[in-house]
């Protein structure tokens, strides 16, 4: 006789699971949109907020003018400045050679400044500053600074002039002490080029070409020359293996 199947048993579960998960999940949700309105509140806080500029660096550009172009960012979440558009505006400043922008707490952005140093004065009428890589650089206020001045020349071009005197200029910044601060014209004669020293207004003749070996004959002399208050009224550099000393005729 055969035996009655045995129905197994099925366990249903109730609604109250699928209330509980949804309220699990309601939970979640109602968390995770408190912490980022959270978060966005401390984002929005007056300590992250920008609020204070700090401006290092400037010599000769004015601050007033940096922080100008910087205003836009007073009020606006520190950490979601676009600092690359701030960069780009403060760019566009003549003599800005770089910049760098960092974001300090509480609500400060900070603005470090490196500006192109002027080496020369060039003058064809008027004084205009050019860096060592003959660029003029616009000036700030009336008065030229204490720089040595290149003379425009109707021998040669303005370009031609700032190729052979710049470099020239270059190393003797370059010397164990800068011996461009000395210098006080340099110019152009047919016999190549020359500059006037500021004291005693001693002439060094640099002649046409292989500047860094002269200026290197100059340094090995000046020291002496300098402490014994003997420079003569020209100094002939020309020549690579000596230094001609005499009086002008």
């Amino acid at each position: 006789m055969a035996k009655p199947r045995q129905r197994m048993a099925v366990r249903r579960r109730g609604p109250w699971r699928k209330i509980l998960l949804v309220l699990i999940l309601c939970l979640l949700g109602l968390g995770g949109w408190g912490s980022w309105k959270g978060f966005l509140a401390i984002l929005n806080s007056d300590f992250l907020t920008t609020r204070y500029l700090e401006v290092e660096g400037c010599r000769v550009v004015p601050e007033e003018k940096i922080r100008e172009l910087l205003q836009p960012a007073i009020g606006q979440p520190l950490f979601r400045l676009d600092r690359e558009t701030l960069g780009s505006s403060l760019a566009v400043l003549p003599r800005i050679r770089s910049l760098k922008l960092s974001r300090h707490l509480p609500g400060t952005l900070r603005c470090r400044v490196e500006e192109s140093e002027a080496l020369a004065l060039f003058y064809d009428g008027k004084f205009r500053e050019i860096d060592r890589e003959g660029r003029f650089l616009e000036r700030y206020g009336s008065e030229a600074p204490d720089l040595p001045i290149l003379r425009k020349s109707d021998r040669i071009s303005a370009d031609s002039l700032m190729t052979l005197a710049l470099p020239v200029l270059t190393a003797l910044q370059e010397s164990f002490f800068d011996l461009s601060r000395e210098v006080s014209d340099l110019g152009l004669e047919e016999r190549g080029l020359f500059f006037y020293r500021n004291e005693g207004q001693c002439r060094v003749l640099l002649g046409w070409d292989s500047f860094d070996e002269k200026i290197a004959n100059y340094r090995e002399i000046h020291s002496r020359l300098d402490q014994e208050k003997s420079f003569p009224e020209e100094l002939d550099l020309r020549y690579r293996d000596q230094v001609i000393a005499r009086d002008r005729e």
